[in-house]
């Protein structure tokens, strides 16, 4: 075997050893539940991107809303804080709403918010259920994205909208393509900076520790908003637009209305 292959081989050993010890995406947040709020809750970007989640919803008095990975309640909370509406908040990670339980009773919120504990991917709601489906750095987890936008379109009334804000990154394709990691990297790169200047060395660590993990996903991949367009053009939204952050170009916001 020459020095190139036993160097590949070597390469490929280590990411299947790190692919065999990592944690599912349900085990990775249970454990960063208790940080959350303290981390990537403390970074701008973070709340600039769920402010412009919040007013590109065109949220109104008495609509009903839905939170897929509504977490410890960040974006829910500038929901109630833009409009008297009804919120319904779902996540797979019970630590991560137990977090957000705590602030609806503190807050005396019980009469306006609503939890599940569900998969981003079931989405088991009637049809016409709700005027606005809003997501932020959830949906990118799920493997099976378009049955997820169809989903979506169903269980919103006619003239509904879907709000999705994430990071435009595509980690599609084979995680022992070195092209792939670096075409991330240029994304990451600016997390990082970001993390550790606005959130400390706990922030940074734990967007580095996600970095990592989306690095070495197979299947469960972040896509870019053309993809993201695409999915919901296929599921016939009428009307898809795109915005991106003033500041923070690589985080943006679709707005998909039924």
């Amino acid at each position: 075997m020459t020095g190139i292959k036993i160097q590949k081989q070597k390469f490929l050993n280590q990411v299947i050893k790190m692919k065999s010890t990592k944690k599912d995406t349900k085990e990775w947040f249970k454990e960063w539940a208790n940080e959350y709020d303290d981390t990537l809750g403390k970074i701008k970007r973070h709340h600039h991107l769920l402010n412009l989640v919040v007013k590109l919803s065109n949220v109104k008095k008495n609509q009903k809303v839905l939170d897929v990975g509504c977490g410890t309640g960040l974006l829910s909370l500038k929901f109630l804080e833009k409009a008297d509406c009804f919120i319904t908040g779902i996540d797979s990670s019970l630590e991560m709403l137990s977090l957000f339980i705590e602030k609806i009773n503190k807050l005396s919120l019980s009469d306006r918010i609503v939890y599940k504990l569900e998969d981003a991917g079931s989405l088991n709601f009637k049809k016409n259920s709700f005027d606005i489906v809003a997501s932020t750095v959830t949906l990118h987890h799920l493997k099976n994205k378009y049955s997820t936008i169809k989903k979506i379109h169903n269980i919103l009334k006619p003239g509904g909208r879907f709000v999705l804000g994430d990071i435009d990154m595509d980690t599609t394709g084979r995680i022992t393509d070195p092209k792939r990691l670096l075409r991330m990297l240029e994304w990451l790169k600016e997390e990082f900076a970001l993390a550790l200047n606005e959130g400390g060395v706990e922030a940074f660590s734990r967007m580095y520790d996600n970095g990592k993990k989306h690095i070495l996903n197979d299947g469960e991949y972040c896509i870019g908003f053309k993809q993201w367009k695409e999915l919901c053009k296929r599921t016939e939204f009428r009307k898809v637009t795109v915005k991106s952050l003033p500041d923070f170009k690589w985080f943006k916001v679709l707005v998909a209305i039924k």
